[in-house]
């Protein structure tokens, strides 16, 4: 018994390591831990920690490189977990739209809109707050 369940099991495994590319999917592991909970600009000029994050999940979720290919690339995101499901914020100040996306299982592909909604006044206080932050 215990013997196919780790044969079932590892055949999982390559089946999602075939799934996805693995270069992709180490560069979405890789910086996620310093992204995770909070709320990062992204500055495509300066290729910040945000934008780097932003372009790994593009490249590793292709509904959402779609979305950002239509609707330019966000002043802020934030990333998330639930129910060990990965979701990604998209902030656009300017239209004051916040899209909300969340995977339906494990795969990278199976990432989608939840929620598109104006931006809450704590999300407005925050931003802005982060916004006139200064170095230490």
């Amino acid at each position: 018994m215990k013997i196919t369940a780790c044969v079932i099991s590892l055949a999982l495994l390559a089946a999602v390591l075939v799934a996805c590319n693995p270069k992709e999917y180490y560069d979405y592991k890789n910086t996620r831990i310093y992204s995770r909970g909070f709320h990062l600009p992204v500055d495509p000029v300066g290729k910040n920690l945000g934008y780097e994050r932003l372009m790994v999940n593009c490249r590793y979720r292709d509904p959402l490189d779609k979305f950002v290919k239509e609707h330019g690339i966000p002043e802020f995101i934030n990333e998330y977990n639930v129910a060990a499901r990965d979701g990604i914020r998209l902030y656009y100040l300017k239209e004051n739209m916040v899209y909300d996306f969340i995977e339906q299982d494990h795969t990278p592909n199976s990432i989608h809109l939840i929620e598109q909604r104006p931006l809450n006044g704590f999300e407005k206080a925050y931003i802005k707050e982060i916004q006139t932050r200064k170095p230490l």
